[in-house]
């Protein structure tokens, strides 16, 4: 191998430079270590490994480009390793940016065959690796960092449906399958008549299927997360109306307490004249309960969650389940209200099922939720519940169908999106679920 040759393969080698520059960039507030620190790693072993690579093929006598192909897909373990996020979304961006890797690939064969066939002469540098490098970094520049880098982002941080995102990858795996299968395996027939026009526009027809695919599963994503946004709001809504009905028929009960309190001082007055002690505490104890009755549910100062834990305890109360609330809760919080209270729905709607499967005397919900000094938001819910419970691994399993818990998944994606975790365990006779976000 030559200087020239061997000049050439490495500048080839170090495409996955790019490539590594379009897998981190969506995923740069997700690595396990700093930014700063992972490209002071991983640079300069990349460019050691485009010195390398060279050398390594002419020793084990082995194409170049199937070599790179082999070597780009060993790379993927060590990105998960890197990287917290789930791996069925990391395979996807991975896949993804192999695709676009891959039409600068197909760029260099085609460019190649171009040259031999028509016999002319190369410069002193590779013509081929010069078009494969400039067609990546135009897919880079001008269609990675404009469009896909910030979708994708969005998309990997905000959607979280595990049977989509084990499908999605099959779309850029066709793509790479369809640029690889598209390689000449004989240049001589690549640029016979029409052919090589037709190489171009079916690679370009690829090319903007797959951008239109992007977008398309970005766009679907938002629309299935906006809308079940929007459903959240809605019940929200629906539970803070009652509450306001609560209270209003609170503030309507009282005050006809308070018009009839003259007669009520009326009668207690006439039964201590005629020295009716027992008659006396009698009445008032009635008075008493009277006034129990329209006490409001008060838990916490935040309006919204006190109104999704007045609505669940109501539940609770009507199936003769004993709730204790210790809820510490400012008038306004760094989150959300839709993702809070969808958490604290979800842990006390699984509660109150899980106490159905007990006799009522030993039904009990126990929730604890306040904020640390570190602004660290802590929920814990115990509940006692029949044993009745399904598993695979270490997930649960939902009782009323086949597959995963929808509601502990969905309160584990949402502790994820505020850099937290979900733990759920289980002893003989209660259910615990402990959640913690940083807000």
């Amino acid at each position: 191998m030559d200087n020239f040759t061997y000049i050439n393969t490495a500048i080839g080698y170090a495409l996955l430079i790019p490539g590594a520059i379009m897998c981190l960039l969506p995923i740069k507030d997700h690595l396990r270590i700093s930014l700063k620190k992972l490209c002071l790693l991983l640079f300069p072993t990349l460019i050691l490994y485009s010195i390398l690579m060279p050398l390594i093929a002419r020793q084990i006598s082995i194409d170049n480009q199937t070599l790179f192909s082999l070597t780009i897909f060993l790379c993927f373990p060590v990105y998960c390793m890197a990287v917290n996020i789930k791996n069925n979304k990391l395979f996807y961006l991975f896949l993804s940016n192999v695709a676009l890797l891959s039409f600068g690939g197909l760029a260099f064969y085609m460019v190649d065959a171009y040259i031999i066939n028509n016999n002319i002469i190369s410069p002193f540098y590779d013509t081929a690796v010069v078009c494969q490098w400039c067609a990546t970094i135009l897919l880079l520049c001008f269609v990675f960092l404009p469009f896909f880098n910030r979708k994708l982002t969005w998309t990997l941080e905000h959607f979280h449906s595990k049977s989509v995102w084990n499908m999605v990858w099959t779309v850029p795996a066709l793509i790479t399958f369809c640029n690889f299968a598209m390689i000449p395996a004989d240049y001589k027939n690549a640029t016979v008549g029409r052919i090589f026009s037709l190489y171009i526009l079916i690679d370009a027809t690829l090319l903007l299927l797959f951008l239109v695919f992007q977008q398309m599963f970005y766009l679907i994503a938002k629309t299935l997360i906006e809308n079940n946004e929007h459903e959240k709001k809605t019940q929200l809504l629906q539970i803070q109306a009652g509450q306001y009905q609560n209270l209003l028929r609170y503030v309507n009960d009282t005050g006809k307490l308070r018009h009839d309190f003259r007669h009520t001082a009326h009668t207690l007055l006439t039964l201590a004249q005629e020295g009716h002690t027992e008659k006396i505490l009698d009445y008032l104890k009635e008075y008493s309960q009277e006034l129990d009755a329209y006490h409001p549910n008060l838990f916490c100062k935040h309006t919204t969650t006190n109104a999704i834990l007045a609505y669940y305890a109501n539940i609770a109360g009507s199936q003769q389940i004993q709730t204790n609330y210790h809820v510490d809760l400012p008038e306004k919080l760094l989150i959300s209200d839709v993702d809070l209270c969808s958490i604290l729905g979800n842990l006390l709607e699984n509660a109150i099922a899980g106490c159905m499967d007990v006799p009522p005397a030993q039904r009990f919900i126990n929730l604890s939720v306040d904020i640390t000094e570190n602004r660290e938001l802590y929920i814990i819910c115990v509940n006692s519940f029949g044993g009745n419970l399904q598993k695979s691994g270490a997930k649960y399993l939902s009782t009323k169908k086949d597959g995963a818990g929808i509601g502990l998944l969905s309160i584990t994606a949402t502790a994820e999106k505020y850099a937290g975790i979900a733990h759920f365990y289980h002893s003989d006779t209660e259910f615990n679920s402990e959640v913690m976000l940083n807000i």
